[in-house]
């Protein structure tokens, strides 16, 4: 009987560790998809000579939030595309984040260009997929 209650004691202290392992990662995946941390922002980047013509989308906080979007030179091979969001009072205003298309045109070499990006001054990650146009 006292190896039964020991095993029991055992068994109950090794499960309550695994499930706090799992409560501790999991917790971290979805704290890290409701943040938007999970997946960049998708960003094609269609080359032409001597220029880069950036597109995609990006999740603004809310539904009354616009986009606006410029691309600053950081140095001579390194760009920051500077999004800000700025809400428009026409529209009624919900609580959901949504999509937001954007294009925007920037003369530079066509290899060893690196790219950043910020939301409303927060780092944002971005995966730049370069096109080449004929």
């Amino acid at each position: 009987m006292a190896e039964t209650i020991r095993r029991l004691v055992w068994f109950t202290v090794v499960a309550c560790a695994v499930a706090f392992i799992i409560l501790v990662f999991a917790g971290r995946m979805v704290f890290a998809q409701a943040a938007g941390e999970s997946d960049p922002v998708v960003i094609r980047d269609e080359l032409g000579p001597g220029s880069h013509h950036l597109s995609g989308m990006v999740e603004v906080p809310a539904s009354c939030d616009e986009l606006q979007e410029r691309v600053q030179t950081l140095s001579t091979t390194t760009y920051e595309i500077v999004f800000t969001t700025w809400q428009e009072p026409s529209v009624p205003c919900g609580d959901d984040r949504v999509p937001r298309a954007f294009r925007d045109a920037l003369f530079a070499p066509a290899a060893g260009v690196e790219f950043a990006a910020t939301l409303d001054g927060d780092p944002l990650p971005i995966l730049v997929l370069p096109v080449i146009v004929h």
